[in-house]
C-alpha cells in the first residue's frame, strides 16, 4: 500500500519540471503575441509613406539602389504577415524562424553602421535617417531581445489560444483502458496509433508551413509593387524657374557652381545662410559662382504640421514670379524669428502668405504666390527633389558641393572652393544666361552637366552630413 500510494504521488524533484511543462505553453503565447504586436507595429509606422522608408534604407549606405527599393518596399509588408501569423498563432515555428532571421540581419546593418561612424535612426519603427543623438547600444540590445524571444518560439512553438493548439486536437489518442494495456496486442495497437498520428501531424505541418510560406512571399511580392506604386510621384514636376534636378539657379554660369541642399525647418541651415550666406549672393552677382538651391523636406517629422515640405513649396511659389523673389523668400524664412524650432509647431499656410508682402511683394503677384501656397502647387515637385537627394546619398541637411564636390559647412571651406574654381578655370561667358530645363510632367529625369548633379564621392558618403539641429563635425 506505501508502494502504491507513493506511485500516485509525484516526488517533489519532480515538481519543477511538471510545472515547466505546464508553464512553457503560456509563457510561448506570451511571446508569441508580443512579438506579433512588434512586427504589427513597425509595418503599420512604415506602409503609411513607403517613399520615405526607402530613404531610410538608403541611408545605410550598404545596399544597391534596386534592393534598396525592394526592401523598403517589401520588407513592411513582410513584417505585416509576420504579426498577423504571429497574433493568429498558425504556423508559429515558421513566423519565428523568419522573424529571427530578420532580426539577425537588422543586428548586421546596425553592427555595420557603428562600425563605419555612421549615425542613423534606424527606422525600425518608422523614419529614420542620420542623426547625432543615435543609440545603437539599445538599438542593437532590444534586437537581441527580440532575436531570444524568436529563438524561443522556434525551439518550443506550442502555445495556447493559437490555431495550432486547434489543430493539435486532432493529435490527440486516448490512453486505452489498463486492461487492454496489459497486453502485448493492445500495447503494439496503441504504439501503431500514436505513430500514425505523429506521421499525419508531420505530413500536415509541412504542407501547412510550406503553403504559407509561399503565400507570405507572394503577399511580399506583391507589396513590392503596390508600395512602388504608391511611391510613384505624380503631379507638376516643374517649375518657371526650377526643376527637380537643378532646383533653382542663381545667377549666370560660372567657374563655381554651389549646389546647396536644405531644409527650412533645419538650424543647422539658418546658420549657413548667415556664414556663407552674404558671400554666395555677393560672388553670385560678381559671376564667380552661380548657385542651385534645391529645398528639400526631410524634417516634417520634426513638426505637427508638415512644415518643412509647406515651406518649401511656398518658396517654389515664390520662384514662378522670378529668382531674385525667391532669394528674397528664401532668405526671410531664413530669418531667426521666423524660422521655427526644430521639433515644434511649424508656421501656417496664412503666415506664410503674409511673408510674402513681408519682402514688398504687392498685387497679382501677392495673389499668386497665396493661390500657389493654398493649392500645394509645388508639393510634386518638393517630393521630387526629396528623393532625387536621396538617391544621391544626401540624408542630411546642410550640404554643399562646389563643382560636384561635397565641402564642411564653413566659410573657410567654401571660400577656399570657389577660389580653386577661379584658379583652374575662367567662368564661362556671362553674356549667356540658361534658363532652367522644365522636367516633363510626371517625370524626375535629370539632363544636367554632371558639375550640376551633384554625386557624393564613396568616401563622402561614408561621412554622411550631419542631421538638421546637430553641429557638423
Amino acid at each position: 500500500m506505501t508502494w502504491r500510494s507513493s506511485a500516485r504521488r509525484p516526488p517533489r524533484a519532480e515538481s519543477p519540471l511538471v510545472n515547466w511543462q505546464t508553464a512553457r505553453p503560456w509563457l510561448g503565447t506570451v511571446a508569441r503575441l508580443f512579438l506579433g504586436a512588434i512586427w504589427l507595429w513597425a509595418a503599420v509606422a512604415k506602409l503609411g509613406n513607403p517613399r520615405e522608408f526607402v530613404q531610410t534604407v538608403r541611408a545605410y549606405d550598404a545596399t544597391w539602389e534596386w534592393l534598396s527599393k525592394a526592401i523598403g518596399y517589401g520588407l513592411p509588408v513582410l513584417e505585416f504577415g509576420l504579426g498577423v501569423l504571429l497574433v493568429l498563432g498558425v504556423a508559429t515555428r515558421l513566423a519565428a524562424a523568419v522573424s529571427a532571421a530578420l532580426f539577425f540581419v537588422f543586428l548586421i546593418g546596425l553592427v555595420q553602421a557603428a562600425a563605419r561612424g555612421l549615425k542613423l535612426e534606424c527606422g525600425c519603427f518608422g523614419s529614420g535617417g542620420e542623426s547625432l543623438s543615435t543609440q545603437y547600444t539599445i538599438d542593437i540590445l532590444r534586437d537581441l531581445g527580440f532575436l531570444v524571444v524568436a529563438a524561443f518560439l522556434v525551439m518550443w512553438s506550442f502555445t495556447r489560444l493559437s490555431v495550432d493548439e486547434f489543430l493539435a486536437r486532432n493529435d490527440f489518442v486516448e490512453e486505452p483502458s489498463a486492461k487492454r494495456m496489459r497486453s502485448a496486442e493492445g500495447q503494439r495497437k496503441y504504439q501503431a496509433e500514436l505513430a500514425k498520428k505523429a506521421k499525419d501531424a508531420r505530413y500536415r505541418s509541412l504542407w501547412l508551413n510550406g503553403s504559407l510560406a509561399v503565400v507570405l512571399a507572394l503577399v511580399a511580392l506583391i507589396g513590392v509593387g503596390v508600395q512602388s506604386n504608391r511611391a510613384k510621384i505624380s503631379g507638376n514636376l516643374s517649375a518657371a524657374n526650377a526643376t527637380v534636378s537643378r532646383g533653382v539657379v542663381f545667377g549666370k554660369p560660372a567657374a563655381a557652381t554651389v549646389d546647396i541642399y536644405e531644409d527650412f525647418q533645419c538650424p543647422n541651415c539658418r546658420n549657413l545662410e548667415q556664414t556663407i550666406g552674404t558671400v554666395l549672393d555677393a560672388d553670385v552677382r560678381a559671376n564667380r559662382a552661380q548657385a542651385h538651391f534645391h529645398p528639400i523636406a526631410i524634417l516634417d517629422s520634426a513638426s505637427n504640421n508638415n512644415y518643412s515640405s509647406r515651406a518649401a513649396n511656398a518658396a517654389l511659389c515664390a520662384s514662378d514670379i522670378s529668382v531674385d523673389t525667391f532669394v528674397e523668400y528664401h532668405n526671410y524664412l531664413f530669418g531667426p524669428a521666423i524660422q521655427p524650432a526644430e521639433n515644434a509647431g511649424g508656421r501656417s499656410d496664412l503666415q506664410l502668405e503674409a511673408y510674402a508682402q513681408s519682402i514688398g511683394l504687392t498685387g497679382s503677384d501677392v495673389t499668386n504666390i497665396d493661390r500657389c501656397i493654398a493649392a500645394d502647387g509645388h508639393k510634386s515637385l518638393v517630393e521630387a527633389m526629396t528623393e532625387e537627394a536621396s538617391k544621391k546619398g544626401i540624408i542630411g541637411t546642410p550640404t554643399v558641393f562646389v563643382n560636384g564636390k561635397q565641402i564642411d559647412n564653413t566659410l573657410e571651406a567654401y571660400q577656399a572652393a570657389v577660389a580653386a574654381a577661379l584658379k583652374n578655370g575662367p567662368a564661362p561667358n556671362p553674356s549667356v544666361t540658361p534658363s532652367p530645363t522644365p522636367t516633363p510632367t510626371g517625370t524626375a529625369t535629370s539632363t544636367e552637366s554632371p558639375s550640376a548633379s551633384p554625386t557624393p564621392s564613396p568616401s563622402s558618403k561614408h561621412k554622411r552630413p550631419t542631421e538638421s539641429g546637430s553641429p557638423k563635425k
